[in-house]
Parts: structure tokens; sequence; C-alpha cells
């Protein structure tokens, strides 16, 4: 499985694993499937009682699959801040290169580009790209400046860890930051991977992420101190989330 270090802004490496080729194309055949069932039902509602080329339903149904058909996967990777239906059932996800959070430019150029990626090419030029291209792009992506991952990383919460911290009594766990339970999963699973490069990869770049974040949950939590054991105090506080959350 390919995988992309990503930099965040805040200068913290992240190491991804790309989405396959399959799993990018099941992802496709998804909300094709999706795309038919809703205009084919959708053509029944407006249609069921008949119809003529004057008739307003004929207009309006006109206008619902021109929007449907052509603005479908655009409009749901928006809505979805990167997953179509399709890419949420696989579990993968559209993301940037520079770690910057996508904008809707970056959205539009990579829809732009599927009239030449996979309509006109039946999906040979965006195959051709992905497998062979490092970050997994087809043309749309390197436009965009974007590739898609996995989005349960190997840097996630795995089960283990999960059933690990299950084996605690929730009602009678002494919490020493329940206010973790109001994090967001995506910050908490930065903070793991962060704990992750920081063991692994010792350098200026990664003290000071750790020590931003450190001072954010500070602020956060309204601790009177900044803890000694900065490594063991992310790592608390994900414990408690996993406990407080699951």
């Amino acid at each position: 499985m390919k995988s992309i270090e990503i930099t965040t802004p805040q200068n913290v490496k992240i190491d991804y694993q790309l989405a396959g080729l399959g799993q990018r194309i099941f992802a496709f055949v998804i909300d094709l499937a999706i795309i038919i069932l809703v205009y084919v039902a959708n053509y029944i509602w407006f249609f069921a009682e008949g119809s003529s080329d004057n008739d307003l339903k004929y207009i309006l149904f006109q206008l619902f699959a021109f929007l449907w058909l052509g603005f479908y996967s655009l409009v749901s990777e928006v809505i979805g801040n990167g997953q179509s239906l399709g890419k949420l059932a696989m579990g993968i996800k559209v993301i940037k290169l520079n770690g910057e959070e996508l904008q809707f430019y970056d959205y539009f150029s990579r829809w732009s580009m599927r009239i030449i990626d996979i309509y006109f090419s039946i999906g040979s030029i965006a195959m051709l790209l992905i497998a062979s291209n490092r970050n997994a792009q087809r043309i749309g992506d390197i436009i965009a400046g974007t590739t898609i991952i996995r989005k349960n990383n190997s840097y996630g919460f795995t089960l283990n860890d999960i059933l690990k911290l299950n084996l605690k009594d929730k009602e009678n766990y002494n919490f020493d930051y329940p206010l973790a339970v109001n994090l967001e999963e995506k910050d908490v699973i930065l903070m793991k991977q962060l704990i992750f490069r920081y063991r692994n990869y010792r350098n200026s770049a990664h003290q000071k992420a750790m020590d931003e974040m450190v001072l954010k949950l500070v602020e956060f939590f309204q601790l009177k101190q900044i803890p000694k054991d900065k490594e063991a105090f992310l790592s608390k506080v994900i414990s408690e989330y996993i406990i407080l959350t699951r």
C-alpha cells in the first residue's frame, strides 16, 4: 500500500495511506449507482401520470436531470468535506498535498477534469495516472494539488486501542480531563500522529508542534499549569477521549 507524507501548516508531518485504485473504482461505482437510482426514481415520479414536451413537469425534470447528473460529484464532495457517498462507503477522502483545508476551487478543479479523466476516456486516463503517479493523482488531482487517502489509516484509532481502553469501568474511572469528550476526533488523531512522529523523529519542528498542541489543550481544559511530561499528557487525553466517546 502506497503512503504519502503531508506537512501541515503547523509544520507537523503526518503519514497517510493512499487510497488504492480498486477503492477509488468501487467508490465511483457506488456513486454511479446512486446517481442512476435517484435519476430513475425521479423519472418515475415525474412521469407517473404521463407528460408532454410542453408540460411544466417535463421542464422541471430536465432541469433536475441536468443538475443531478452534472453536479452530483462536485456538490457531494463539497458537502462531505472531501467525501462523496461512494468515498464515504469506501472509507477514503480527498485531501490537499500541502496539508491545508480544501477550498471550493480545489473541488471545482478536480470536478472540471472528470470529463477528460473519466468520461471521454472511459476512465482509462485516470486509472493509468493513478497507478503510475507516486501520489496516485489523476489530472484533476494534479491541477488541484490533491490526492485521495484512506481515512482510517494506520495512525488512527485501532481496534486494540478501543478494546483495551473499554476494559476500564467508565462509571468508576477517575477522569483528569472530562472535557476531552468535547474534542473533535480529527484533533485527537492528530495528537496520536504527533506522538508517533515525536517518538520516531525527534527534531525542533516536532518539539515545537508538541509544545503548541499542549498549550492549546491547557487553554482548552483551563489548566493552571503546563504538564511537565507533555507526551504523557497527550497520551492521557487520547485515552480519556476514547473512553468517553466509545
